[in-house]
């Protein structure tokens, strides 16, 4: 049951699903926080807060470029590889 509650709350918005789907659609590339909303079609912030839990559950990786947040995949996580096989489905 853990196992399920942990994918829900990954996969729990549809701002969730879209980053997740930008990060997979180009894996070798690092997205800013205005790239991810401008795919999303929401706001920075709106990006920044649905972000912050796949940082927190460490799917997702950031550094920053002087004030800029600049986010890619972290391929190490066990979740990287099934959730692959979701996103570049289409």
């Amino acid at each position: 049951m853990a196992d399920e509650a942990f994918i829900e709350e990954i996969l729990g918005s549809k701002t969730k699903i879209r980053i997740l789907s930008a990060l997979y659609g180009d894996e070798n590339k690092t997205f800013y926080e205005k790239e991810l909303a401008d795919f999303c079609g929401a706001s920075v912030s709106e990006v920044n807060r649905q972000i912050g839990t796949l940082i927190e559950f460490g799917l997702v990786a950031y550094t920053r470029s002087g004030r800029k947040k600049m986010y890619c995949l972290n391929r190490t996580h066990f979740l990287y590889f099934p959730l692959k096989g979701i996103f570049t489905l289409a």
